[in-house]
């Protein structure tokens, strides 16, 4: 995917390679090879109002899961028939998988789903739910959860034992790491090392991302 001029490549670890792509209209990839199984997300919505219409995050957040996932090996080209520009989030998974297992969405098609279960956050200010968040599908090495956030909450979505990846932001106001202000990245990716005290606030009309747990991650920050 590096030699592919519509994938750029945005993060790098020992856990993933994530790449922004972006297909202008009716432009074609190069054919191209998944050689890794990968995470596909939607980037933030564009914040100044792009020239050219977004595809990507443009009105209502439709019904279902906005995650897929492929195995990889296969090679393929993608074509943009439409008007507008086709914006995406591919995260190539570094690490052997095992079989992928549906929790809450039917991410893996035709595959039932099993032990869904979905934790509610109430505020520290109110008796008001927060957050909630669900569990959408998981691999031997990857858990992968959905969060929703109630308007104007913060919530600090790290796990104190696994490193995550945070990304597919929509209606995220602010990102603070540290205690300093920051702004959301181009392709809407956050890595949180366990144990992380990074906080995510979502604006007047709630907000929505996924956060991505690498099982494995903890057994290193353990030694």
């Amino acid at each position: 995917m590096e030699e592919e001029g519509h994938h750029h490549l945005v993060l790098a670890n020992a856990y993933i390679k994530a790449f922004l792509v972006e297909i202008p209209p009716h432009e074609s990839t190069l054919y191209h090879r998944h050689d890794l199984p990968y995470v596909s997300l939607p980037p933030p919505p564009l914040a100044d109002g792009p020239s050219t219409p977004v595809a990507s995050n443009a009105g209502p957040r439709p019904a279902g899961p906005r995650v897929s996932y492929a195995l990889g090996g296969f090679s393929h080209s993608v074509n943009n028939t439409a008007d507008v520009t086709l914006r995406n989030i591919a995260i190539e998974l570094l690490r052997p998988q095992g079989p992928a297992r549906n929790r809450c969405a039917e991410v893996i098609r035709g595959q039932s789903l099993e032990n869904c279960v979905t934790v509610r956050k109430r505020s520290s200010e109110s008796s008001a739910f927060a957050s909630s968040v669900e569990t959408l599908f998981e691999t031997d090495e990857i858990s992968v959860g959905e969060w929703e956030l109630a308007p104007g909450s913060t919530i600090a979505p790290a796990d104190a034992h696994l490193s995550t990846l945070v990304g597919g932001l929509s209606g995220i106001e602010e990102v603070t790491a540290e205690g300093d202000s920051r702004l959301v990245p181009q392709a809407g990716l956050v890595w949180l090392l366990a144990g992380s005290k990074t906080t995510l606030k979502s604006g007047p009309s709630g907000g929505h991302f996924v956060a991505i747990k690498f099982k494995d991650s903890g057994l290193a920050s353990s030694r």
